[in-house]
């Protein structure tokens, strides 16, 4: 268990040290803070909810909005909006919390795409009734038009 709990832990620094790379290298560093607060956020709202879900959802909520606010540079009326938000959700976060899951869940199934119109299989039935067509000792051809230039 403790090996898994190091590779998770391994795997999240091998990409933060990638991300803050590629920042530095297309020199993004307006990035820096709404990222670290929208992977703060969701990282806080994956660990308090297994213990409290009500808190997991208002971390989330303010971490991932405080993030997207900065990212979109509308900071103090999204700050209005986002504490409506957040009063509106009192009371709700279980409900919250089970759509979240439910789009999660949406975003790890595999997608099943459906068949094209080249690879859908038709049923094919020969009736007892119907004759087969005679073989054609040429090949039958209409009428043919030339044009002239």
């Amino acid at each position: 268990m403790n090996f898994v709990r190091d590779n998770r832990r391994s795997a999240a620094i091998g990409i933060g040290l990638i991300v803050l790379g590629v920042i530095w290298w297309l020199n993004l560093w307006w990035l820096l803070l709404p990222g670290a607060l929208i992977a703060g956020g969701v990282a806080a709202y994956i660990q308090r909810r297994a213990t409290r879900a009500s808190e997991a959802v208002q971390i989330g909520l303010w971490g991932v909005g405080l993030g997207l606010l900065l990212l979109i540079d509308f900071l103090f009326p999204g700050v209005l909006f986002l504490g409506g938000i957040s009063i509106l959700a009192r009371g709700r976060e279980m409900e919250i919390d089970t759509q979240v899951q439910r789009f999660v869940g949406g975003l790890r199934r595999p997608r099943s795409t459906p068949r094209s119109p080249e690879t859908t299989s038709v049923p094919i039935t020969v009736h007892p009734g119907n004759a087969l067509h005679p073989a054609m000792d040429r090949p039958a051809t209409g009428e043919t038009t030339r044009l002239r230039e």
